[in-house]
Order: C-alpha cells, then structure tokens, then sequence
C-alpha cells in the first residue's frame, strides 16, 4: 500500500510549486504526485504549460500532471480519483494537498494512521460554535481543512460529488440567482462540499504542526481572499444559510439514479 498525492494550481503558482517539488517532495515516497492543471481557468484565464514542468515530470517519472476542466479547488480530488482509477490504484492512498504549503512526511505517514474504511483524515480541521465561529479541534471534527491535506480511500470515490461539480461550468459568478451564486460558494468553499458528503472526519493530533502555508498562499489570488464572499468562512457561512439548495441537488441525483435503474430493469426483461 501507498499514497498518491493530488494537488491543483494556477498558471501563476506553477512555477512556485515546481520549486516546492524541487525542493522539498524529494525525500516524500509517494508513488505519484499528480499536478491537475487547465487548459483555461474561470478566475485566472489560458494556461500555458511551462518547460519546467515538462523537464521536471521527464527527470521525475513519480510526477505527472493530467489536464481537467476547472473545478476550482475541489479538481485536485475529482483529478486525484480519476487518476487512481485510471492506474486501478485500489490498495493505495488518495491525499490531496496545496500548492502552496510546505509538508513534513510524517503528515502523510499520520493520516494514513489514523485512517478506517469510514472515514476521512486531514490535518487540519475545527468545529463550529453557536454562532457559526471557527473552533480548532483535534479528533472527530465537522470540517477539514485542505491546506492540511485530505486522506482518502480507494473505495470512497463519490458519484454525487463528480455529478455536482459538473454543474461549476454552467453558472454565472455575476448573477444573484441562488442556484449561481450557491455553486459560486461551491467553487470557492470546496472544504463544505468535501465535509458535507463525508461524514466522518478526523482531525490528527498535532496535524497543524507538520504544515508550513508558503507566503504566496496569503496574496490576492489564494481562496481564502475571494471577492465573492470575502473569505473561505463567508463561502461556507453562504453555504450553510442556503444548504436547502445543495439538498435539492441531492435529490435530482438520488431520482436520476432511481429512473435509470428503472430504465435499466426494463432493458434486462427482454
């Protein structure tokens, strides 16, 4: 068994991650490091694939990198299951992390620890109190935090979580329409997405300790300083107030499901 780790940047972070696998990932026995980069970002424009990284994955064949539809955040999960099941990597580890962090190893060796079939493990993960405040909090906890990274199992690969990102091409970061402006919140407060569909989640002892965020993980392109709604807690507080939105999108996946099985049966009786 092993571990994959999975990360996205931006055409202006490239760069600075190339450094950071340089640098800092050589000593990390990952069996990949999968870079997940777009042809054209919706908040950062046309990507142009450096020489770099090509000279980079040819001296390093453990890292690669796969072109995927702009997602946001959340394309360094859908990216990282589609390349496990593209290598059918079943008894390996998914671990999604940041571009813009340096990591101690012994992170990866920890949430891969404390890890069970039920849940997912990060580093970094807090509570809520009564009014919606960020608590941080070690153990079960309600949220994870993807600078902490995120340990997954083969097996939880999740057909409602690929079916829902596929609506982020199909809304209007301008528009006040609620459906827009929740997948809005979706784009930009992956975390909410992640933490709602899992339900157990634990936080590692000491897991902050093993994270160093980088300088450009505070400038005006990082997540947590949108325009949108203000900060990653604005996203998820908009997430949370309007949670009836994300419900209803539940269910059309759960009757979708439920009318091709019916489809599916009349097809089997002839």
């Amino acid at each position: 068994m092993g571990f994959i780790l999975s990360c996205a940047t931006t055409p202006a972070r490239i760069d600075k991650l190339i450094y950071i696998l340089q640098h800092s990932m050589g000593k990390i026995r990952y069996k990949y490091f999968i870079i997940n980069i777009c042809a054209e970002y919706r908040r950062f424009g046309k990507f142009k694939i450096p020489k770099s990284l090509l000279q980079l994955c040819k001296q390093n064949k453990r890292i690669v990198f796969q072109f995927m539809d702009d997602l946001g955040p959340i394309t360094k999960l859908i990216g990282g299951f589609k390349f496990l099941r593209k290598k059918k990597l079943i008894n390996d580890k998914l671990i999604i992390i940041d571009d813009d962090t340096f990591y101690d190893p012994t992170l990866f060796y920890e949430l891969m620890d404390n890890k069970n079939k039920d849940n997912i493990t990060t580093g970094s993960g807090f509570n809520y109190d009564e009014r919606r405040n960020y608590i941080i909090t070690e153990g079960q906890c309600e949220m994870v935090e993807g600078y902490g990274g995120v340990c997954f199992d083969y097996q939880q690969y999740n057909d409602f979580l690929t079916w829902y990102v596929s609506f982020y091409k199909h809304f209007d970061f301008k528009s006040d329409n609620i459906v827009d402006k929740y997948l809005a919140g979706s784009f930009l407060g992956d975390d909410y997405i992640i933490s709602n569909i899992y339900h157990s989640k634990m936080s590692i002892p000491k897991g902050r300790s093993y994270i160093r965020p980088l300088q450009h993980g505070f400038e005006d392109d990082a997540l947590h300083r949108n325009n949108v709604f203000g900060s990653n807690m604005g996203s998820y507080l908009y997430l949370y107030d309007n949670e009836k939105v994300f419900d209803t999108f539940k269910l059309k996946f759960l009757l979708n499901k439920e009318i091709k099985n019916i489809d599916d049966n009349k097809w089997q009786m002839y």
